[in-house]
């Protein structure tokens, strides 16, 4: 946490504590959804929730483990995918569906520009490089 503590941070980066509420969330709902998936057996639906957990998690190792903002970004776009999948998969689940929905709004939102911003005040980042 030193090393993400020490990046030089976008002004409207929310603090830690509004961090942990929105990984807190994150879980309660991906769960929540997963257990409608699950209840439903909906196969796609439970497929797609479980990718959406490896990808946070994936997301997770690869910019803290590898301590690198502009990872982080591509890997936030990568993380796009399944979780759009899996907004796309719930859409006959009005429950899961209105559930998720706000944190797909809080990554698309909120997470997609962050990354980008932090990725971009790295001083990390090789001087001269635009990607």
């Amino acid at each position: 946490m030193a090393w993400f503590r020490g990046l030089p941070a976008p002004r409207w980066q929310l603090p830690m504590p509004a961090f942990l509420g929105v990984g807190a969330a994150y879980y309660g709902v991906v769960g929540y959804v997963l257990a409608r998936s699950i209840d439903r057996r909906d196969a796609r639906s439970t497929a797609w929730s479980l990718a959406v957990l490896v990808g946070n998690e994936a997301w997770n190792g690869i910019f803290f483990g590898r301590r690198s903002t502009r990872a982080g970004f591509v890997g936030l776009c990568a993380f796009l995918v399944p979780l759009a999948a899996l907004q796309r998969s719930v859409a006959g689940d009005a429950r899961a569906r209105n559930a998720l929905a706000p944190y797909t709004a809080h990554v698309l939102l909120y997470d997609l520009p962050w990354t980008y911003r932090l990725w971009r005040l790295d001083p990390a980042r090789p001087s001269g490089t635009s990607a």
